[in-house]
């Protein structure tokens, strides 16, 4: 996701295992957990690449059906959550704060999809997490859409501020210019 392997290149175990002073094994369960999420495609007898970006066409789907899971955990969180929960959602955004003042881009995927997941676990549906975490990953993210990445920031601190709130339309009006 932070664009350290390019769309369709060919990963080799022996490689990144030199790379990153592991032995081969947890390279194959990376590449396995990875090819589950949708992030490497493995093709047997021919090994494993970083997968493509969703065609335009798909891409608005995607994109819908995120929407759709996290509208429907925003519902549920904001009837429920309670101060150790905005607590939480507090600590991720400070996260993505700094990642986002470094510019590291790494770090702020990192620090995005962190915010995000804490929305859905603090929904209390660990099965409406997978789903949203399964539509996450083959998402093409658009961080290049940013001219500052503290606008990144911005949008997560507008949904924060909706669901401290909880204005429900606010939070998904939030979530909805976060997530295109």
């Amino acid at each position: 996701m932070g664009g350290v392997f390019k769309p369709g290149e060919n990963l080799r175990e022996v490689v990144l295992s030199k790379r990153y002073a592991v032995s081969r094994s947890p390279i194959r369960d990376a590449f396995l957990q990875l090819a589950q999420e949708g992030l490497l495609v493995a093709t047997p007898n021919c090994g494993v690449k970083v997968g493509l970006k969703l065609d335009e066409e798909i891409q608005p789907l995607v994109v819908d059906i995120r929407l759709k899971v996290e509208h429907f955990a925003i519902e549920r969180l904001i009837e429920t959550i309670d101060a150790e929960g905005l607590s939480i959602l507090l600590q991720r955004l400070d996260k993505n704060r700094e990642a986002c003042k470094s510019g590291a881009l790494p770090a702020i995927i990192k620090s995005d999809m962190e915010f995000h997941q804490a929305i859905l676990e603090l929904s209390g549906s660990e099965k409406l997490f997978g789903v949203w975490k399964h539509v996450t990953s083959v998402m093409f993210l658009h961080y290049d859409r940013h001219g500052d990445w503290m606008e990144s920031y911005t949008e997560h601190l507008a949904i924060f501020s909706a669901i401290k709130k909880r204005d429900k339309k606010a939070a998904k009006t939030a979530l909805n210019l976060n997530i295109r």
